[in-house]
């Protein structure tokens, strides 16, 4: 008997077999199963592979937009499906595009259609058929953790659950080592307390046997993306920094903010415009609202909105925010559901208070108590926040302390893998939120 082989593949797999399912049917299908008169297959080879290569570019970034390479897509079903096919179509009409505006010639539309069909057909099948792999090729693994934190790693992985074997710890007797517990039930994955740095046990017998080994702290990181702060300690909070020291990094996100701020102003005046008559008609002036926010380093701010609650909401102090909060206007109610509210922070981020990408701030108001809380808290501060963020797709409002802990710990992931391709996955995927017309 040998040990289970782990399918359950990473984002960067998935999204990497996406791009070349995409870029090998852009390019065979008007080359092999096309007329020769198709606009595709009179370009030059290279052309044609430049074009295939956009189209590929075109799908993944749809295809985040519609979350087709979540990892915890792992019942890929039929609305699925039709979310691959949107992808391959939407990728499509970008292809169609930059074709006419280069060859001044449209692409065939059957082609179009195949190109669309057969690049959503197959992502989905390789989704589906390692989805399926996963799930009849369960890791076998041991929490070799406290019985309280067992329970919350089980409970917090919902319907990813499936993918793991749980081993009882009745089966680890006491005259026997790790070692030979491991061998006998065909281990494959031990989660430790702390970090296997630690020196507990012996690390190497168990990787000659086959057997991972990780800490808690990595299996939350690798498997949920998150890193809940109470099973941080001060040696990986030491390691953070590290990865902030690098100015072209600092100096790359800074450019992109000022972009996608810059067209984000522009292209929502159509709407900000509209909005701000109707905040004046439904509840009169003022028609922005200002609030105090802590940012980067601790240090505060003005944080600018479009007014959606009452004047007066706050005449008996700072009062936390809720989803359904009766504070807010009739029009605030939709200015919040679709995020119209959020355009003037554009502002605070071209002034250089904010980032496109980053935690949300908080209120000082809140501060101390959260601090006192919250494991950790000023972390957060380690970045600049963020009109979006990897909390705010992952994880609903928090309306109080625990929800609070919730984000940070998305907030921490955020922060230890912070970048370029990270904040536009965000992006991505905050615009499929704002689809949805979801906070």
């Amino acid at each position: 008997m040998t040990r289970s082989s782990d399918w359950n593949l990473s984002k960067g797999v998935r999204v990497s077999a996406n791009l070349v399912v995409a870029v090998l049917v852009s390019y065979l299908v008007p080359r092999h199963f096309s007329p020769v008169t198709e606009t595709l297959f009179l370009v030059s080879i290279e052309k044609h592979a430049l074009y295939s290569l956009w189209f590929g570019l075109s799908f993944l970034i749809f295809g985040e937009m519609a979350g087709i390479a979540d990892r915890r897509l792992l019942n890929p079903s039929t609305r699925h499906f039709f979310l691959f096919l949107l992808s391959g179509f939407l990728a499509s009409l970008s292809l169609l595009l930059v074709v006419w505006l280069v060859e001044f010639s449209f692409v065939g539309r059957f082609v179009v259609l195949k190109i669309a069909t057969f690049t959503g057909l197959g992502s989905f099948l390789f989704s589906l058929i390692f989805a399926r792999l996963a799930s009849q090729s369960r890791t076998r693994t041991f929490l070799m953790v406290p019985e309280e934190v067992s329970k919350v790693i089980q409970s917090a992985l919902n319907d990813q659950a499936g993918l793991f074997e749980w081993m009882n710890r009745d089966g680890l007797c006491s005259d026997a080592s790790i070692q030979e517990f491991c061998k006998k039930e065909m281990i494959d994955l031990v989660v430790m307390d702390k970090s296997p740095e630690g020196g507990e046990i012996e690390i190497i017998p168990l990787l000659e046997g086959g057997t991972q080994v990780m800490g808690v702290v990595e299996f939350w990181e690798q498997y949920l993306e998150k890193i809940p702060p109470r099973y941080v300690d001060q040696s990986w909070l030491a390691k953070l920094d590290l990865r902030l020291r690098d100015p072209f990094s600092h100096k790359l996100k800074r450019l992109a903010d000022l972009v996608f701020a810059f067209l984000g102003i522009v292209l929502s005046l159509p709407i900000l415009l509209p909005s701000l008559a109707v905040i004046a008609i439904n509840s009169g002036f003022p028609l922005f609202f200002t609030q105090r926010r802590t940012g980067f380093m601790g240090r505060e701010y003005t944080l600018f909105k479009l007014r959606t609650m009452e004047k007066n909401a706050e005449e008996k102090g700072a009062e936390w925010a809720k989803e359904k909060d009766k504070r807010v206007t009739g029009c605030g109610k939709f200015l919040r559901k679709w995020r119209i509210d959020e355009i003037p922070q554009f502002l605070n981020v071209i002034r250089g208070e904010m980032s496109i990408v980053g935690p949300r701030p908080e209120r000082p108001e809140f501060q101390e108590e959260l601090i006192k809380q919250v494991p950790h808290w000023n972390c957060r501060h380690l970045v600049k926040p963020g009109l979006t963020g990897w909390a705010q797709i992952r994880y609903r409002y928090a309306a109080d302390s625990d929800a609070s802990e919730e984000k940070l710990a998305y907030d921490l992931y955020y922060i230890k893998h912070a970048s370029i391709l990270m904040d536009l996955q965000v992006i991505l995927s905050t615009l499929r939120s704002v689809a949805r017309g979801s906070r």
